[in-house]
């Protein structure tokens, strides 16, 4: 599942500042898997697909290249139709990766220099030109108590300016930015005085950009200014002096340098199936199934029992929850645990993120129930539409691009059910957790026949599933509603139904590996899921849509 990359108020405030694919052999089957759903069928599919091998299947590096061509080989094996682009299971997401060119990043003023890092670059749009700054002072404009004195709009044209903010718990606030506003013609601003912020998404802030290179316009002589987000200690190497001894109106010496994004094409590629419908008057009509089939990647190495000690205490919903200081008492059952653990095995460094459970579970649960379609007695009514969608981590660009680009008719798409970390849910993960616990989300949001249907299949198939309703509140803060695969296609009023066991310690970490998967209960919602999908396949009409349809560019709200 994505993870929630920036504070809301961060992300809003930057949102209003304005390849070939390589060829990778697939790995090869350990063992055969059957028609049948089953744990080792399961077992067997993720334990190749979660491999270190794999290196995290981090959208368009060779690990996600070598993840999806093991896909696309069970396909053809099966027999599915390939559904991507030119007769290929593969469609191609044009994602760039916009990397900071840290030769020419440094920037210097006649008070001294900033390397790349004692500043971070933030750019919203890679199409749109990015006015210079070479040249250009930095004005100090205060902050938001500040902003009823700013200087008259022209007198800032082609200059930087520097904003204190006081984000106050709340997140960031700014000036505006946008063309006609008060500073539409600066060269740039920089924001400063927000250092807890810059902590807290560090990492985030140095990742290099993975953005999908539409095919939009720029309207001639658009640009925007450069944004750059600055802690408090390097006010004093463009000034001389700190941020506090600063009054609006000060001006550094002019700034030296320019910001430079490389771009790199990453060859990303959703993977795209159909099992084609046995019913001629309906085979025109899909059920969509869909899952991530990216990860994390690599990061820097920790140790595995300590990181996952550590978070059984700190951090029970993994990422979710953010990293803090132990006191006395945590740091002594940190210890414990991690004492228990070397009575098994020695310390062991890792810095592959698996993805077993998110999302090598929703893919390799789709992959069996593809087979289990394929080689059933009887295919469903209507066509089954598979989807691997890439860049679910960087922010839903696969499903984005394919709904925004269909390889089948959009209004052909009947509903479709995304899965995403479906192998866990058990009481030491979740507050509510057991054998049977499931979230699940969005279900009847446009449909409440898609969200009835779901309830009688579980009861009649005799899952045993216990639907937990509470992420799929209007306004639940944790926002899953917005955050997996499924509302690029609610978006444009298809049906949808979203199903996870939910988070834990090892969401987005090294430790989210294959030996940590309940695979009774993984066994149990691909079942399901299947079971699911094949009921809506053979209904004698679409699922009624009776609530409002979204506005398919407006940004999500839960």
């Amino acid at each position: 599942m994505r993870h929630l990359r920036l504070v809301p108020a961060l992300t809003a405030l930057l949102a209003a500042c304005g390849g070939s694919t390589p060829s990778v052999a697939p790995p090869a089957p350990t063992a055969a898997t059957t028609a049948a759903i089953t744990p080792q069928d399961l077992r067997t599919r993720i334990s190749i697909f979660a491999d270190d091998s794999m290196l995290g299947r981090r959208t368009g590096t060779a690990g996600n290249v070598k993840g999806n061509a093991y896909i696309a080989a069970e396909l053809g094996r099966l027999g599915l139709t390939p559904a991507g682009d030119s007769g290929s299971f593969l469609q191609r997401v044009p994602l760039m990766r916009y990397k900071v060119d840290s030769a020419s990043a440094t920037l210097t003023t006649g008070n001294g220099s900033l390397a790349l890092w004692e500043y971070y670059p933030y750019q919203p749009n890679f199409l749109l030109p990015v006015r210079p700054v070479s040249g250009a002072p930095v004005v100090y404009i205060g902050g938001p108590s500040d902003s009823t004195a700013l200087p008259p709009r022209d007198s800032l044209k082609g200059k930087v300016v520097l904003f204190r903010d006081d984000p106050g718990g709340t997140g960031l606030q700014a000036p505006d930015l946008s063309p006609a506003g008060r500073l539409g013609l600066i060269a740039g601003i920089m924001i400063t005085g927000v250092d807890p912020v810059i902590a807290l998404f560090d990492q985030p802030l140095r990742a290099a950009p993975i953005v999908v290179r539409d095919t939009t316009k720029v309207p001639p002589g658009a640009t925007q200014p450069r944004i750059i987000i600055l802690p408090t200690a390097s006010v004093a190497k463009l000034y001389g002096r700190p941020l506090d001894g600063l009054k609006p109106g000060d001006a550094s010496p002019p700034l030296q340098g320019e910001i430079e994004f490389k771009e790199t094409d990453l060859g990303a590629t959703n993977v795209v199936a159909i099992l084609e419908g046995a019913d001629p008057a309906r085979r025109g009509q899909y059920v969509a199934l869909g899952a991530h089939n990216d990860a994390i990647g690599i990061v820097p190495p920790v140790e595995h029992d300590s990181l996952r000690a550590y978070n059984t205490v700190i951090r029970p919903r993994g990422a979710n929850d953010s990293p803090r200081e132990p006191t006395a008492e945590e740091a002594a059952k940190i210890r414990t645990i991690i004492d228990s653990m070397r009575k098994i095995r020695p310390p062991r460094i890792d810095s592959i993120v698996n993805g077993a459970d998110d999302d090598g579970s929703g893919s390799m649960g789709l992959l069996e129930v593809a087979e289990a379609m394929a080689k059933a007695e009887r295919r469903p009514a209507r066509s089954m539409l598979f989807v691997w969608h890439t860049g679910e981590e960087s922010g839903l660009q696969g499903s984005r691009w394919f709904t925004d680009h269909p390889t089948v008719p959009r209004d052909s798409i009947v509903a479709q059910v995304n899965i995403d970390m479906i192998a866990r849910g058990g009481p030491q993960d979740e507050k509510l957790g057991g054998p049977g616990y499931i979230q699940a989300i969005g279900t009847r949001r446009l449909s409440t026949q898609l969200g009835d249907l779901a309830e009688r299949v579980n009861r009649d198939g005799k899952y045993g599933l216990v639907f937990d309703y509470t992420y799929d509140a209007d306004g639940h803060p944790d926002n899953f509603y917005c955050r997996s695969d499924h509302y690029m296609y609610a978006r444009y009023g298809i049906p949808i139904a979203f199903f996870s066991t939910g988070g834990h310690r090892d969401y987005h970490q090294v430790t989210d590996e294959v030996q940590y998967l309940d695979f009774t209960k993984y066994t149990t919602v691909t079942r399901f899921v299947a079971d699911l999908a094949g009921q809506l396949a053979d209904l004698d009409h679409r699922p009624v849509v009776d609530k409002p349809k979204p506005d398919p560019n407006a940004p999500c709200k839960q």
